[in-house]
């Protein structure tokens, strides 16, 4: 009984790692890495490992099989600034029981605001700025020597990504806790629109000496589809994580390691390749926590740097902050912050 028991822990392992290698044919997309800047402080610090760590509504992006833990502090808060605060990332989170089973519910919005159009403020008249002439330059939507911009015609606009995503725990498969996120998206850009769906599936493990995770993300995949008639399919990602817990007295080390593997997509931003179909990145994390209330931690990721960041953990709130450089540092750090929340805060 107990061999056929491990028996299925290693043929659920086995699936976990190696089914979406099936899938990864006929990708054509950018990828949806930009969900990635809705996990919050302690998501871009630790990577997956911090799926393992915290105990909030976060949880619905990063571990629905622990969002039993956000009982306590059910609201979550995030807001950020990225890239020379180009783009902005926020997101609400609640996490609430529905027949004795925590669900938790994330609202996110990722914009780009201001941007200028001068498509229609183009005096594009041609060579010798009389329009009407057809001469060279003349309506060919390019801005030509002599030609000039009606700059009080320029129009400012936005585009934004938005989700709504669900996190539900499962049931145990062995000695593995699951879960599994949806994700429903909605793409407000300049001349079309897009509707489209995500799942993810998550598999914890926190046996007595390491702990980990395993995700398998938009599976077989996730897809968007545009009212021009366009489709992207978003190819499937696999995260882990372990990290082995080390306590000493009113202390808890927790050293460990995130990994991230790609198909087919955004090879260029991982640390190994194999071939031009799958990109694997590591990031190494160290974090060490004094009782329930405070914790420090940094993590190094392949052409970024090192993250730092700090967590304060008080009766009603807690409060995570963490920095994150670019790649290259070529569009400056970001500081991202964010508040779990008590309802009792609000009597």
């Amino acid at each position: 009984m107990k061999q056929r028991h491990k028996n299925n822990q290693y043929i659920f392992l086995i699936i976990m790692i190696f089914l979406p290698l099936y899938v990864f044919a006929g990708y054509v997309s950018y990828g949806n890495d930009y969900l990635n800047l809705l996990r919050g402080p302690g998501g871009e610090l630790y990577g997956a490992s911090y799926g393992l760590m915290q105990n909030g509504s976060e949880n619905t992006l990063m571990n629905p099989a622990g969002l039993q833990t956000a009982s306590s502090k059910p609201l979550y808060l995030y807001h950020s600034t990225w890239f020379r605060n180009e783009v902005s990332a926020s997101s609400i989170g609640y996490t609430f029981q529905y027949n004795n089973k925590p669900i938790g519910l994330m609202i996110s919005r990722i914009g780009v605001e201001d941007i200028p159009d001068s498509r229609n403020a183009l005096l594009d008249y041609g060579l010798d700025g009389i329009p009407g002439t057809g001469d060279t330059g003349e309506g060919n939507g390019q801005l030509d020597e002599n030609e000039i911009i009606d700059y009080e015609s320029v129009r400012f606009t936005g585009i934004a990504n938005y989700s709504l995503h669900l996190g539900i725990p499962l049931m145990n498969v062995g000695a593995f806790q699951t879960g599994i996120t949806f994700g429903l998206l909605y793409a407000d850009l300049f001349e079309t629109n897009g509707f489209g769906l995500t799942f993810d599936i998550y598999a914890q493990h926190r046996g007595q000496h390491i702990h980990s995770l395993y995700s398998i993300k938009n599976l077989p995949s996730a897809i968007m589809v545009f009212n021009s008639g366009s489709v992207q399919y978003y190819a499937p990602q696999i995260n882990a994580a372990w990290l082995v817990p080390v306590n000493m007295k009113d202390f808890r080390l927790l050293p460990g390691i995130a990994f991230n593997m790609s198909i087919a997509e955004n090879l260029d931003y991982y640390m190994f390749h194999i071939g031009s179909v799958i990109a694997i990145d590591l990031q190494p994390v160290i974090r060490i926590q004094y009782k329930e209330r405070i914790a420090a931690g940094i993590s190094y990721r392949y052409g970024d740097g090192v993250h730092a960041g700090i967590e304060f953990s008080l009766p009603l709130l807690d409060i995570s902050y963490s920095f994150r450089p670019s790649i290259n540092n070529d569009l400056g750090s970001s500081h991202l912050i964010s508040l779990r929340l008590s309802a009792d805060i609000f009597k």
